[in-house]
């Protein structure tokens, strides 16, 4: 699926000293629209907006941002997004100016679809990658790459390499990165067997120092 264009409304903000934190109070998030050949934009807007869209269709989204005050649109995509880790609520987001003829590069999240025989098998799924970065033009860019694990058995993975490509998409990621993999559950349980001994042993040294120091 590509992605959709979504419209969000929003409004040229104030700078001044404490501004920022005064908008989160009324309900509005700070916002910044940069791109090439334009000035940095500050804006706001509406929290309860921009989470109706980051639940509804996710980050990777192309904006059309309606500022107030300014006829037509501006398309963007969200670049970036600080939320507080405590709190858990949205600190800052920077929008970055796109125009739709032009090719653009941006992360697209990983999707597991299928179920893999080597898991059913006793195999453990392992990610690799959670995201690839592509290339195209923003109507053609993917919401998502999905990667079928149903063919795959035990020591069996998924490279980028293997990745079917989508039209007017290219992948900039190493073709080399595993994307996912199935693992033996031993080795899984062997990397848990090593590092018990080698603790074991630590402990046995600090006891040995302990009992020199009591002498």
């Amino acid at each position: 699926m590509r992605m959709k264009i979504i419209e969000l409304k929003a409004r040229r903000r104030d700078t001044g000293k404490g501004a920022a934190r005064k908008l989160r109070t009324v309900g509005e998030i700070p916002a910044v629209l940069y791109g090439e050949g334009i000035e940095s934009c500050p804006l706001a807007v509406d929290v309860r907006d921009f989470i109706h869209l980051i639940r509804s269709e996710g980050l990777n989204v192309i904006v059309k941002l309606k500022v107030e005050g300014d006829r037509g649109g501006c398309t963007a995509i969200i670049k970036e997004i600080q939320r507080d880790p405590l709190k858990d609520f949205y600190l800052h987001v920077d929008f970055q100016k796109i125009a739709m003829d032009e090719k653009i590069s941006t992360m697209v999240p990983i999707t597991i679809v299928g179920e893999a025989p080597g898991v059913k098998e006793g195999g453990v799924l392992q990610h690799g990658l959670w995201e690839a970065e592509v290339e195209a033009l923003p109507k053609d860019l993917p919401d998502c790459i999905e990667v079928d694990v149903s063919a795959l058995g035990i020591g069996d993975a998924v490279r980028v390499s293997d990745l079917p490509k989508p039209e007017g998409v290219e992948i900039l990621t190493s073709p080399d990165e595993v994307l996912v993999s199935i693992v033996p559950p031993t080795a899984i349980v062997e990397e848990v067997e090593e590092e018990v001994p080698a603790k074991a042993e630590m402990v046995k040294e600090e006891e040995k120092k302990e009992g020199k120091k009591e002498e």
